[in-house]
């Protein structure tokens, strides 16, 4: 199991996430270079799908954080006097289930990566 902080992760993928596996124009080649390439509209749909899977990620991403924000402003308020005990169990409460889910769903991923290299080429 990978044992790695969650905002490392985050910061890690919005770095990445603009640059891409392949460059422009080594990916252009690699798509004409394809066999399967035009069947069936594969290419259109890997891409609209990799695009779609890609914004849902990035939004949960923000989401995650912007909770995990919002939580830590609550408490802070409580600590100051200014928020209700029943404001604090409410954020603490959606933080930590914040927290899980994106621990799940990072577990998944590691877990779908890892099935991946088990398989022969």
């Amino acid at each position: 199991m990978i044992d790695m902080p969650i905002g490392r992760v985050a910061a890690a993928y919005a770095a990445n996430r603009g640059a891409g596996p392949l460059a422009p124009g080594l990916a252009e080649s690699q798509k004409a270079a394809s066999p399967t390439a035009g069947l069936f509209g594969a290419d259109a749909t890997t891409a609209a799908a990799e695009t779609d899977f890609g914004n849902v990620l990035d939004k949960s991403i923000a989401q995650a954080v912007d909770t995990l924000k919002e939580s830590e402003r609550v408490s802070m308020s409580a600590v100051a006097g200014k928020a209700s005990a029943q404001e604090v169990v409410r954020s603490v409460l959606a933080a930590e289930m914040t927290v899980q889910s994106v621990v799940a769903i990072r577990d998944k991923m590691v877990q779908a990566y890892q099935e991946i290299m088990r398989i022969a080429v």
